[in-house]
C-alpha cells in the first residue's frame, strides 16, 4: 500500500467509526422511548423495532472497519 491509500483507508475507518457511533447514539434513543412506551403498545414495538435495526447497522459498520483495519488479506 502507498501512504496515500494508507491515509485513505484511515480516513474511511475514522468515518465509519463516525457514523457507527452515531448509530449507536440513536438506538439508545430508541430504547429509551422503548421503556418510556406502555408495555404492550404499538409504541413500544415500534420503537424496538427501530432500536434493533439501528445496532443491527452499528454492528454491519463496526465488522466492516474490523475488516478494513486488518488490511488486505
Amino acid at each position: 500500500m502507498t501512504a496515500v491509500t494508507l491515509d485513505d483507508a484511515a480516513t474511511v475507518i475514522r468515518e465509519l467509526g463516525r457514523a457507527a457511533d452515531a448509530f449507536a447514539l440513536r438506538a439508545g434513543e430508541q430504547e429509551a422511548c422503548r421503556d418510556r412506551a406502555r408495555p404492550g403498545s404499538a409504541v413500544q414495538h415500534h420503537h424496538a423495532h427501530s432500536a434493533t435495526l439501528w445496532r443491527q447497522a452499528e454492528q454491519v459498520l463496526r465488522a466492516r472497519i474490523g475488516e478494513l483495519a486488518a488490511g488486505p488479506r
